[in-house]
């Protein structure tokens, strides 16, 4: 018997897309190390309106005080000028040998 229905071309380009675009996505999302049913979620509660809300914890480590920083920045640059140092000794040093002293 033949079948009754036959499918075309572009019904079956649909139909793989509808089932091979959803894997591709959550697929790249689990590669990043997102969570891909998260990202649609926030997506469309962004298109209605409603509120959303983040389970991220990492949102309170994320803010510094300017003390923490200036004290960073402050040892960061006195590491700066001691390296700077040794380079400036050692430079000298390189001469000396150069010279044969």
């Amino acid at each position: 018997m033949k079948p009754r229905y036959k499918v075309t071309g572009c019904a079956r380009f649909i139909v793989f897309f509808i089932i091979f675009i959803p894997i591709v996505y959550f697929g790249a999302a689990y590669f990043r190390g997102e969570d891909g049913l998260q990202e649609m979620k926030n997506f469309f509660n962004k298109i209605r309106g409603k509120e959303i809300t983040r389970t991220d914890t990492n949102s309170s480590g994320d803010t510094y005080q300017i003390q923490d920083l200036q004290k960073e920045l402050d040892a960061a640059k006195a590491e700066i000028r001691e390296l700077k140092n040794i380079i400036k000794e050692k430079e000298k040093e390189i001469e000396q040998l150069k010279s044969g002293n």
